[in-house]
């Protein structure tokens, strides 16, 4: 029986779009697996059986310093470890209470699906729990044209001050949606981004960002693949329906 989160139903209509796309706007994609904190983590020296699971797809292993600061309290010091891929596309960091895979590269879903849980199955003989405190997936996405983005490529409900023509001189503007349930929640973080002007000195169109971010709270090390389709299909639905129709168009067009 699939596992079903409350916060699955915080954006009720589903897009029928989810394998149409060719192509992507996506400039980052991460995903965040929280856990009970284990002090050993923070070490200088990485869990060996880490470095020994990962090493053939991430062979090149650095060390970070993290300083904690808290309220009243004095601030305190760890170590995070950060494996990367050999084009250094892809991170895994390790630190004493989360794991996290990112990518610059991003080649689809099933394909992160796949890396994530990897790592996961290789986290799972260290960081001793049997479940997640929370799992969180985004996708950091820019569109960037030689037109206008409030011009059809995204949601006229996203931009409509913008296109009331009531304003004049906008140097900023961005908003914020945060949907929450009891196990988890979603945020779409959106607005103009202002580019550098050409070298003719010719104005260019800004860009526009959907940052998109999907969690659950307390999953089970069993229910990670089920929690991660459940938080892919709601960051889509959501990134879906911000898009304009040139958007669709141009997404759904093949590889040039």
């Amino acid at each position: 029986m699939s596992t079903i989160w409350n916060a699955d139903g915080l954006v009720p209509t589903r897009s029928a779009n989810i394998d149409r796309y060719k192509l992507n706007f996506l400039k980052q994609a991460v995903c965040e697996l929280r856990f009970p904190t284990l002090m050993e983590l923070g070490d200088s020296r990485p869990p060996v059986a880490m470095v020994a699971a990962l090493r053939k797809e991430y062979p090149h292993l650095e060390l970070a310093n993290q300083v904690t600061i808290g309220v009243g309290a004095p601030a305190g010091t760890s170590n995070a470890h950060i494996f990367r891929s050999s084009k250094l596309n892809w991170t895994v960091s390790l630190n004493q209470s989360s794991l996290s895979i990112e990518t610059t590269a991003y080649p689809g879903f099933p394909q992160m699906r796949e890396r994530i849980l990897r790592v996961v199955d290789a986290a799972a003989k260290i960081i001793d729990s049997d479940f997640f405190t929370r799992i969180g997936l985004r996708y950091i996405n820019v569109i960037d044209t030689d037109e206008d983005p409030t011009d059809g490529w995204v949601n006229p409900a996203l931009v409509q001050p913008i296109l009331s023509r009531q304003f004049a001189g906008i140097q900023e503007y961005a908003g914020r949606l945060q949907l929450l349930a009891d196990d988890g929640g979603c945020l779409l973080q959106h607005g103009i981004r202002l580019k550098q002007p050409a070298r003719d000195g010719k104005a260019t169109p800004p860009e526009y960002l959907l940052d998109i971010d999907s969690n659950r709270n307390d999953v089970a090390l069993s229910d990670t693949a089920e929690a991660l389709d459940a938080m892919h299909n709601q960051v889509f639905d959501i990134f879906d329906w911000s898009l304009g129709e040139k958007a669709r168009n141009h997404l759904s067009k093949g590889a040039s």
